[in-house]
């Protein structure tokens, strides 16, 4: 029975995750599409560099929001079963939702937003302990990709150090994995469209 709430938790939030703001606003708002602009990449990070800043913000905060509103919806429906997994198993969801969109292709962000938005639902602790130090070593090198590096490393050496469960640790295994092969991935890309 706990099971299959933990996978209904998961398929909630892939649903959520499928909600594409990049894509979604950029063709509302300049008729493009995001994918065929900058990094070819629907999240963020592109969105904020190569369309604009009111738009890129737009983005970050619905997806943000749609990690964090299918995790307190599991939470209230799934009560009896620990909140640390339905939030990490929920939030894997969205993330994986994100990254693979079914609608657009299976692809879709590269995922930071949304794993900065499963930890701050997670644990304010891990939270800030992930994006202090992702942000001054982004700061230092000058670089947003090398920032990301950094915070998918912090939010599972957190996840680890912090003492969770199995199921946060390894939600936030494969989140950290996904975001820098994917990061890898699209800097690869972009290399060789030049």
């Amino acid at each position: 029975m706990i099971f299959m709430k933990l996978i209904a938790s998961f398929l909630i939030g892939y649903v959520f995750g499928n909600f594409q703001s990049s894509y979604i606003f950029v063709k509302l708002l300049k008729k493009r599409d995001i994918r065929e602009i900058g990094s070819g990449n629907a999240g963020t990070m592109n969105t904020f560099l190569n369309v604009g800043e009111t738009i890129g913000i737009l983005v970050l905060f619905c997806d943000m929001l749609k990690t964090i509103i299918p995790a307190i919806i599991c939470t209230i429906f799934f009560g009896e079963i620990d909140v640390g997994e339905i939030i990490s198993i929920c939030s894997l969801g969205v993330f994986l939702g994100h990254c693979f969109p079914f609608w657009l292709g299976f692809k879709g962000g590269k995922g930071v937003a949304v794993a900065v938005a499963f930890a701050l639902t997670l644990d304010i602790r891990n939270f800030l302990t992930a994006v202090i130090v992702a942000g001054i070593f982004g700061i230092l090198i000058k670089s947003a990709t090398y920032g990301s590096y950094t915070f998918a490393i912090m939010l599972f050496v957190c996840a680890v150090d912090f003492g969770y469960g199995k199921w946060v640790v390894l939600s936030a295994f494969i989140q950290s994995l996904a975001i820098v092969l994917l990061h890898i991935r699209g800097k690869s890309r972009l290399v060789a469209t030049k």
